[in-house]
């Protein structure tokens, strides 16, 4: 965090290595979000780059008084609702993608790879309806408390807490066709949701 500070003082201090500094520390993640909303990696390549372009040119009067991270979330998620309005597309109304492979008929295998099992988690989280994948994925893979979520997408705690409930449900379905530690930790679903009180009867 206090490098984050630092660059930001520096960006205000018109010292581009700063920004580029920036951009290559949260290029992959911003893009991850931004394509949550937009579905496309091509345009939500652009929404990041508009994002840090915003930035440099207001750098002056630039006023970050939360951590900077949950500033560029907000920032991309502002940004992307923006193109989607442009193109009158209504973000919690989009479909899931027919393109998208579907996990009903997955079967367990005695042995799964790494990247295996890592396509098929990604594939269950894909499928979760758009807000409740956006919150799970900034809290399971971007770290992001609930509160933190609450602020970056502008809707209750409670709320954030509900999806997530629901996306644990979703996901337990498939925790006896494989480990889920690559989203977890080291730990199996179960055991996870012991550790967080919410075990789904």
């Amino acid at each position: 965090m206090e490098q984050d500070k630092l660059l930001v003082e520096r960006i205000r201090n018109n010292d581009q290595h700063a920004l580029e500094q920036l951009f290559r520390k949260y290029y992959y993640p911003l893009c991850q979000f931004a394509g949550s909303f937009v579905k496309s990696p091509d345009i939500a390549e652009e929404v990041v780059s508009d994002v840090f372009f915003n930035i440099w040119q207001n750098r002056n009067v630039l006023d970050i008084r939360n951590n900077l991270k949950s500033y560029l979330f907000i920032a991309i998620k502002n940004q992307s609702l923006n193109v989607l309005k442009k193109n009158r597309i209504s973000f919690f109304d989009m479909e899931i993608s027919e393109s998208q492979q579907k996990v009903s008929g997955l079967t367990a295998e005695s042995a799964l790879d790494y990247a295996e099992v890592e396509k098929r988690i990604e594939t269950i989280i894909e499928e979760l309806p758009p807000q409740r994948r956006i919150i799970f994925k900034l809290n399971r893979l971007e770290g992001f408390k609930y509160k933190e979520i609450a602020d970056i997408l502008q809707i209750s705690v409670n709320t954030v807490q509900k999806q997530m409930i629901e996306a644990i449900r979703y996901i337990s379905q498939y925790e006896s066709q494989f480990f889920v530690s690559l989203v977890f930790g080291a730990f199996t679903l179960s055991s996870v949701l012991t550790r967080l009180h919410l075990i789904i009867p």
